[in-house]
């Protein structure tokens, strides 16, 4: 694809953003200048521009960037709202409203042992994450296996524990979190199925400063 034909949710996330209304953002014109720096530093994994791999992280980070800055699922590019389902360890099916309303964290985590999604909502949930990675929690696809309309991808989560979470404040390592994603995506290349694996109990846990092995 040509950077001219190719879809905007394929594209970047500074050009999504520079296209869209701004009454369309919760809280104003997101920036990831900062973000793009220690992404650009420390990921382990670069794809040639305009492969599938880059278009599909491409595709996965703005799906993320709405679902944490956009509040009416009609302004989402990166899926079909229509028929979007999502599912996490084998959960419940989600919809892009339930995202917008729970908070992409809480849809993610749900109530684990040391952590109570059906007690918290976005708000809560970015609050205590932002105070948890002070510095950002950053994201990459490791390995991408592709037949399209079905892309799976391994990837991780990582960030620097320098903030405090469930009143543990952390010791400044590196909280890294590996997962899997199952993606289907429809014939303009939007996201119509997610369905992620990864230990959301252990991730949990390790911000918390618990023991794995004491429940």
């Amino acid at each position: 694809m040509t950077e001219q034909s190719t879809p905007l949710w394929l594209q970047d996330r500074d050009a999504v953003i520079a296209q869209t209304p701004a009454h369309m953002w919760r809280l104003g014109k997101p920036t990831y200048k900062f973000t793009d720096r220690r992404l650009n530093r420390e990921r382990q994994v670069h794809f040639e521009p305009g492969s599938l791999g880059d278009l599909v992280t491409n595709l996965a980070r703005v799906f993320e960037m709405e679902a944490t800055n956009k509040a009416n699922p009609d302004d989402w590019i990166s899926v079909d709202p229509r028929v979007f389902r999502m599912t996490v360890n084998g959960s419940r099916e989600y919809t892009v409203q339930d995202i917008v309303t729970k908070g992409g964290y809480n849809v993610f985590l749900g109530d684990l042992p040391n952590y109570k999604a059906s007690e918290s909502d976005y708000a809560k949930s970015e609050d205590a994450f932002h105070k948890a990675f002070r510095t950002g929690f950053l994201w990459e696809i490791l390995t991408l296996e592709a037949e399209l309309p079905v892309a799976t991808f391994t990837w991780r989560h990582w960030g620097q524990q320098n903030g405090v979470f469930n009143g543990h404040k952390g010791d400044g390592s590196v909280l890294d979190i590996k997962g899997t994603t199952r993606a289907t995506l429809n014939d303009k290349l939007q996201l119509v199925r997610l369905e992620h694996t990864f230990d959301a109990p252990g991730m949990i846990d390790t911000l918390s400063g618990v023991c794995p092995m004491a429940h």
